[in-house]
C-alpha cells in the first residue's frame, strides 16, 4: 500500500480501478455514499463522528480488498501527524516459557532494599493450567453459597385449593420506571449509546454480538448501520422493515 498517498486518495484509486461508483459500494457496504465521497475527500467533518469514521475507513477498505485496519492507523498517525508505524498496534509474540524474575522484599529486610526472592520458570501450558483451577475454584466459591441461598428460600409446596386460584393480571396501564432497549447484531454495526444526556457506549458491534441499555427518561442511540439490528423497547420487537445505513433513534420512557 503507497504510504505517500492520503487514505482518501488511496481508497478513490482502489474504486475507480474496480469500476465501481460510490453507489455501487453503498449498496455492498450499507454505507451511505455521502459518507464515502466524504472519505474520499478526506473531510471528515461530514461523518458522524470519530468512532463512526474509522469504521467507515475499516469497511471500505476491506470492501476494496485492501487492508481496512492498516488505513485506519494511516488516518489515524496523519490526524497526529505522527509515522503511521508510531501507530499500529502491537503484534502478540508467542513464547515457550514465561520467566517470572519478581523481587520481593523479605520480612527481615523491609525497608533495607534488600534481600530478592526469585521464582522458578514455568512453561505456558503450566501457567494455563494453573489458571484453569483457580477459574474452577472460583467458580465453586461463588455457586455454593447461591446453592444454599436457593435451597432455604425455595418456594414451599401449595395446597391444591391454592393452586387453582387465578394469578392476578398485571394491567398495561402501569407507568414503567425506565426505558430499557435490548438489541441483537445480524452484521457489523457502529454505535453509539447516550442515557439521559450521558454518553454510555461507543464501538462496534460484531454478528451475534447482544447488548441491552437502560435510562431512566430517554435513550438516543445512534446506529451506523441499522438495517443488520433486531430491537426491542420494553420488552417488545420494533419493526426494522425498510431501515437501513445510518439513524439515530431517540427511546422515551412509557408514562
Amino acid at each position: 500500500m503507497d504510504t505517500e498517498k492520503t487514505v482518501g486518495a488511496i481508497l478513490r484509486e482502489a474504486r475507480l480501478a474496480k469500476g465501481l461508483s460510490l453507489a455501487e459500494v453503498e449498496k455492498g457496504t450499507s454505507i451511505r455514499s455521502r459518507y464515502l465521497e466524504a472519505v474520499e475527500k478526506e473531510e471528515y467533518d461530514k461523518t458522524p463522528g470519530e468512532v463512526f469514521l474509522k469504521g467507515i475507513i475499516r469497511n471500505y477498505g476491506n470492501y476494496l480488498g485492501l487492508n481496512g485496519p492498516e488505513l485506519v492507523d494511516m488516518y489515524k498517525a496523519a490526524a497526529a501527524g505522527v509515522a503511521k508505524d508510531s501507530v499500529r498496534s502491537a503484534g502478540i509474540r508467542e513464547v515457550d516459557k514465561v520467566r517470572l524474575n519478581i523481587q520481593l522484599k523479605e520480612k527481615r529486610d523491609i525497608g533495607s532494599g534488600t534481600g530478592r526472592v526469585e521464582l522458578p520458570s514455568f512453561s505456558v501450558r503450566q501457567c494455563l493450567a494453573g489458571l484453569a483451577v483457580v477459574v474452577v475454584l472460583a467458580g465453586g466459591y461463588f455457586a455454593v453459597p447461591q446453592a444454599i441461598d436457593y435451597f432455604k428460600n425455595r418456594p414451599q409446596s401449595v395446597p391444591a385449593a391454592e393452586e387453582q386460584k387465578p394469578a392476578p393480571v398485571a394491567t398495561t396501564s402501569a407507568v414503567l420506571d425506565k426505558v430499557v432497549v435490548e438489541m441483537e447484531a445480524n452484521g457489523s454495526c457502529w454505535l453509539e449509546v447516550n442515557a439521559d444526556g450521558k454518553e454510555i457506549f461507543a464501538g462496534m458491534l460484531q454478528p451475534k454480538d447482544k447488548k441491552s441499555y437502560e435510562a431512566k427518561d430517554k435513550l438516543i442511540i445512534k446506529y451506523g448501520n441499522i438495517g443488520v439490528m433486531s430491537v426491542k423497547v420494553n420488552g417488545e420487537p420494533v419493526d426494522m422493515q425498510g431501515e437501513h445505513g445510518v439513524a439515530v433513534k431517540t427511546y422515551n420512557r412509557l408514562k
